[in-house]
Formats: structure tokens, C-alpha cells, sequence
């Protein structure tokens, strides 16, 4: 009897941190879609996103989206899941080819197009951590109609990217049509254990947009505007937010956080190269002064891979889209109104040197949390700092004590690296890429540890 009342107890335990849960898109009703079509002289392929979040495990075990189709069933479904990969569907995880559906359901008929729900059960679960994923299906039609996945309306906001779309073996596409598909990825959602760091409470702050007046051009330039954090607070920045106008997309950007020297961007502190927008969401076609057409609002939230701790001060957050063909038209929406602390900036060498845009701030939010600083140690009273964070070959330390030395230790806790500094910098070249944890001492015996990321 014990045993069996603690075998119960234990199943109580696992299923209070399990549960039904699924990722999707709604449908808005509009019949409208895109070709999937497989199995006949050319393949069609479309792809979209959904965000497993930070302390869940997913394990999938179907999968329902609508098609417009004709009246005969699908012979077959074809269905994928990708990793993300800078903005973009990357590596396969999973494939589940020529599936039978469990069911397919009439769901409703607008301007002499059906739309039907395609239920499959997959053969075999798999789970996904926290992280980015595309679901990729093809349908093989059952008669002489296509087999197009339903989309929704382009003003309906959703979180995730715009979707994707290929051609037979040719890359992946997309961002030029400010859509989504509809779909529901489904399974059981388990709880990690795992829990964020006391970062504060939640907090923001940005310049507001003016209506969508103008913008500072993207393409070919880094573009920069500044945040302040005041005194006594720590500022854990982990998304950033931009309002652009395009006709075009942003597949990802380089995102750096720079230092503030005589108000203008300074040395890098932090880099993030290459990461896809968390979500995009349409807000509708606007003119442009001086542009013959109409082009898209749309803003953009960048999800930073690594949270970044920024102190009491002046920073710079820069933004450089990777180039991308077809985009006629991108820029960062900028507005004449009054912003945080000075002018925006913009670079036209990579930043080594930026060009005061006189007059205008770029529209953005900061998004992170505050804590107060009141209680710092002594250490950081030597306005201690250290960049760039990721790190290639020499990390700078910038204190008003003198550094003496850095003991750098792998996350076994081996020391791997003893280096003593000369001008406040250190060559760490030699290290392999990852994670290591650096105890830092200064000529007056105080020590402190940092977290290097070499990239």
C-alpha cells in the first residue's frame, strides 16, 4: 500500500508539470493561400515559425493546418521541422514523409474557395527546447486543384516572423509578403526546472514614432540611437525593438551595444551578429515624402541571445541589416520629435566613424529590467568595465584601479589561461569558442569575476 501511494504520488508530481498545450496561427477566414503542392512536375514548399518558451520542453505529437483545396481528398501530406538559422528556416530536425492525414475537415467557403483543416498525428513524438522552429508541410493534391496553405489577413499581428517559401531546391524566401500561415503545432508541454535570474522589475524605454515621417536608410550603413540608465540602477537589457518602413525584409542584423564617448558611439561592448527577428508585425502601407510608392510599417523585436548588464550611464545601440535582394526600400524609422539624450547616428564605414543626424531620433523600445545599485561593492566603484563581450582576440579592461591579471577558468572550473595585462588588454586569440568565467585582479588586491563568451 505504501508503495502504491508513493508510485501515485510521483505520477501527481509529473503530470502537475505537464501539460496540453500547441503553437499557432488562427484562421482569419479570408480563403486566400499559397501553393504547397507536391508530387507533380514542380515542388512547392512554405514554411512558418513558432517559439517554444524559456522553461518548457515540447514534445510534438501533431500537427493541423488548413488548405484550400478541391473536393477529393489529399493523397498525402509531407511535413518538416526546421532549426532557426539567422532569421531563417536552417538545420532539418524532423521529417515525416507521404503521411496518410488522420482527418480532413470542412471548415468554411468564401468566394467559391474551401478551406479545410488537415489533421495528422505523427507517427513518432520528438521534443523541442526553448527556442525558434519552422513547420514546413506539402500536400499532394487528390484531384486537378492545388493544394495551397491558408494565410490570414496581413493586419493580423501574431507572434513570429512573416513565413517563408521555396521553389523546388531553390532557398528559402520571404519577408516581401506580410502574411502568415495557419496552422497548430500540439503535444505535451513539460516544465524544465530551470528559472531565470532576479534581473528586477520589468522596464523599457524608446522614442516615439511621429506617424511614420521619415527614416534613416539601412542598407550598406550602421544606424545608432542612445539609451541612458540612471544613476544607482543596473539595466538588464534582453530585447530590442525597432519600427521600420520597407518594401523589402530584414532576414537579420547585427545588433551592438557601444559606449557613449563626448555623446556619440563609442568603443563595442557587446555583439550580436546575424539574429532574425523574434517577431515582425505589419501596420499598414504609408507615403513616403519623395518615394513614388507607398511602403510597410513594420516593427521588429530582436530577442538578444545573451542578456546584457549595463550600469549606471550613456550607451549606444547599433543596428546593421545583412543586405538583402529585392529590398527596394528599408529604413529605421526615425521622428523629429524629442528623444532620449542626443541625436541619432549613422555610419557609413562599419563604425569607425558616425555622422550626427541632426534633428531626428530613431523610433525604438529597450526592453529589460531594472534593478537599483545602490549597494555596489568596491570594486565597482572603480568604474570598473570590460568589452568587447563576445570576444576574439583581445578583451580590454578599463578600471581606475590597475588591472594586474586575469585568471581565466573553463566552466569545470579548470584554469585554462593566466594572462597579465599590458595597457589594459589581454589576448585570449588562443582560446577555443565557448563560455568562460574570468577572475579579474587589480594592483590594490581586489578581485572579480566576469563571464567571458569567445567567439
Amino acid at each position: 500500500m505504501k508503495k502504491n501511494l508513493i508510485f501515485l504520488m510521483m505520477m501527481s508530481g509529473v503530470m502537475s508539470f505537464s501539460q496540453n498545450c500547441n503553437y499557432g496561427v488562427a484562421s482569419d477566414g479570408i480563403a486566400n493561400g499559397e501553393n504547397i503542392s507536391t508530387g507533380g512536375n514542380f515542388e512547392y514548399t512554405s514554411a512558418s515559425d513558432f517559439d517554444i518558451e524559456f522553461g518548457k520542453m515540447l514534445t510534438v505529437n501533431n500537427v493541423k493546418f488548413n488548405v484550400l483545396k478541391g473536393t477529393a481528398d489529399l493523397s498525402y501530406v509531407n511535413i518538416y521541422f526546421y532549426a532557426d538559422n539567422a532569421g531563417k528556416p536552417g538545420g532539418l530536425i524532423r521529417s515525416f514523409e507521404n503521411i496518410v492525414p488522420t482527418s480532413q475537415t470542412f471548415k468554411y467557403t468564401f468566394e467559391d474557395n474551401s478551406a479545410y483543416e488537415i489533421n495528422v498525428d505523427l507517427p513518432t513524438t520528438f521534443d523541442l527546447p526553448k527556442g525558434k522552429y519552422y513547420l514546413s508541410v506539402q500536400g499532394k493534391p487528390g484531384d486537378s486543384t492545388p493544394a495551397s496553405w491558408e494565410i490570414n489577413k496581413q493586419e493580423t499581428t501574431k507572434l513570429g516572423r512573416f513565413d517563408f517559401s521555396k521553389f523546388d531546391s531553390e532557398d528559402w524566401f520571404g519577408g516581401f509578403a506580410y502574411y502568415d500561415h495557419v496552422f497548430q503545432v500540439s503535444g505535451i508541454c513539460s516544465a524544465t526546472g530551470e528559472t531565470q535570474p532576479d534581473y528586477g522589475t520589468p522596464s523599457s524605454q524608446g522614442n516615439a514614432g511621429n506617424n511614420h515621417e521619415t527614416g534613416g536608410s539601412m542598407p550598406g550603413r550602421s544606424l545608432a540611437d542612445d539609451i541612458i540608465v540612471p544613476d544607482n540602477t543596473k539595466f538588464t537589457l534582453t530585447n530590442f525593438k525597432i519600427s521600420t518602413l520597407q518594401l523589402g525584409n530584414i532576414k537579420n542584423a547585427t545588433i551592438n551595444i557601444r559606449a557613449s564617448v563626448d555623446d556619440a558611439p563609442g568603443e563595442v561592448l557587446y555583439s550580436f551578429e546575424n539574429i532574425g527577428p523574434k517577431t515582425e508585425n505589419y501596420f499598414g502601407y504609408w507615403p513616403v515624402p519623395g518615394y513614388p510608392l507607398d511602403v510597410v510599417a513594420v516593427d521588429l523585436d530582436f530577442e538578444l541571445p545573451q542578456a546584457v548588464e549595463l550600469s549606471s550611464g550613456k550607451y549606444f545601440i547599433e543596428v546593421r541589416a545583412t543586405p538583402v535582394l529585392f529590398t527596394d526600400y528599408l529604413r529605421w524609422e526615425a521622428t523629429s520629435h524629442s528623444g532620449i539624450g542626443s541625436d541619432s547616428y549613422t555610419s557609413y564605414d562599419d563604425g569607425e566613424t558616425w555622422e550626427s543626424n541632426e534633428g531626428y531620433n530613431f523610433v525604438f523600445d529597450a526592453i529589460g529590467f531594472s534593478k537599483s545599485s545602490l549597494a555596489v561593492s568596491d570594486f565597482n566603484k572603480n568604474n570598473f568595465r570590460f568589452y568587447p563581450n563576445p570576444v576574439k582576440d583581445e578583451l580590454t579592461i578599463v578600471s581606475e584601479n590597475e588591472v594586474s591579471r586575469i585568471s581565466i577558468f573553463n566552466v569545470a572550473g579548470q584554469l585554462v589561461k593566466d594572462v597579465e595585462f599590458k595597457n589594459n588588454k589581454a589576448d585570449v586569440s588562443d582560446l577555443n569558442t565557448g563560455i568562460y568565467i574570468g577572475k579579474i585582479t587589480l594592483k590594490n588586491g581586489q578581485t572579480q569575476t566576469i563571464k567571458v563568451i569567445k567567439k
